[in-house]
């Protein structure tokens, strides 16, 4: 360390530094090749949605990055955890996934159970995603007695209580009612100003990712002789409050809708 630069200085060059990378990315299952020449790179605090038609390889994709699902080709970097008490990522899946012999603040524990954390810390820990989701009064309770929404809104705390660097997200809100889902839309705005996880997230409405987004990232391009990969990359500039009803919102939806469409 130089004597002009403070411990400061190198926490936040460290900061700006991708917490994600992945470089020519390939993935298949048997002999058929899903994806192909896929690049991608995750800012801190950024919010990737991964949209495209069915069936071309959006969820094969985060599972890739997220360290699931090994490629056949290329290189991802997963973060690393900032800590023994952390993790580099977590997923939500499109279903909750809650034990139901678990209580909910036992169901959030579940994550940090593999981490250097005492029974006590663990307990703590849970609390605090909980809070963040509005859940923390329904700590005791069992998930048979929660909303569909409700029972989402602990799995998503579940994945923040190991406080990842990147947070995986599969169209999580798919199985929801329009109601819910407009509902956990907002919340999920809103909670991205009270934590510091970048978010990948995996959705096939185009609407709900040009709501969410700081880029969305379009699959497609594939035929019988060539699989899929990245056709495009849309920065979004909106305002994250009033998204919906700012004049431009309906033409960057359409503009991503016409990239699908061409491929």
């Amino acid at each position: 360390m130089s004597q002009h630069e403070t411990a400061t200085d190198i926490d936040a060059s460290l900061d700006t530094r991708p917490v994600l990378t992945a470089r020519g990315i390939r993935l298949g299952f048997g002999d058929t090749t899903v994806l192909d020449g896929v690049d991608l790179t995750v800012q801190p605090r950024e919010f990737i949605a991964i949209v495209g038609a069915s069936g071309v390889g959006k969820s094969t994709l985060l599972r890739a990055l997220s360290g699931l699902l090994p490629p056949r080709a290329g290189d991802v970097s997963i973060p690393h955890g900032q800590g023994p008490d952390s993790r580099a990522g977590s997923m939500v899946f499109q279903a909750p996934r809650l034990f139901p012999w678990r209580r909910v603040r036992a169901n959030v524990e579940l994550g940090l159970e593999g981490l250097a954390l005492s029974r006590g810390e663990r307990r703590r820990r849970a609390l605090e995603p909980l809070t963040l989701v509005g859940l923390e009064d329904y700590a005791e309770r069992w998930p048979h007695t929660l909303s569909g929404g409700q029972q989402q809104r602990v799995g998503i705390a579940r994945a923040l209580a190991v406080r990842p660097r990147v947070l995986f997200m599969d169209e999580p809100f798919s199985a929801l009612d329009a109601i819910t889902r407009r509902r956990l839309q907002q919340e999920l705005i809103d909670l991205r100003q009270r934590t510091e996880a970048a978010i990948v997230f995996v959705t096939h409405d185009i609407e709900e990712a040009v709501l969410l987004a700081d880029q969305v990232v379009v699959l497609g391009g594939q035929t019988t002789d060539r699989p899929a990969g990245v056709v495009a990359h849309h920065r979004v500039t909106l305002p994250a409050l009033g998204r919906r009803d700012h004049p431009d919102f309906a033409d960057r939806v359409q503009a991503i809708e016409a990239a699908i469409g061409q491929h």
